[in-house]
């Protein structure tokens, strides 16, 4: 990337999709000395230790672009929210989406 940008005389863009999710992790943040743990997996903590690390890692990214002189940009999204019946499939959010449902129709 750094040598196309280069060539091209074009600034890269690097995009990672992240997620709001990011703020549900475990109490700890990312438990790197137990990232397999099968005893204290919690599904949504998980996602939000993933959805964290890429936060991170595309910060950490940007900061040595930066420093390099690199003419690339890192950036972390969160995507937004869509309404689809992925939903509900999960208890907790079962009935709970209706009245949302309906604005977008």
């Amino acid at each position: 990337m750094t040598k196309t940008a280069r060539e091209m005389k074009r600034e890269g863009r690097i995009v990672n999709v992240s997620s709001e999710g990011h703020r549900y992790t475990y109490k700890e943040g990312i438990r790197f000395d137990r990232l397999n743990d099968k005893e204290g997996y919690k599904t949504l903590a998980a996602y939000g230790q993933s959805k964290l690390a890429n936060i991170l890692h595309t910060n950490e990214l940007a900061r040595r672009l930066k420093e390099d002189g690199e003419e690339i940009t890192a950036n972390s999204l969160h995507p937004g929210a869509i309404v689809t019946n992925l939903f509900d499939r999960f208890g907790v959010f079962k009935g709970n989406l209706g009245g949302f449902k309906s604005i977008f129709k």
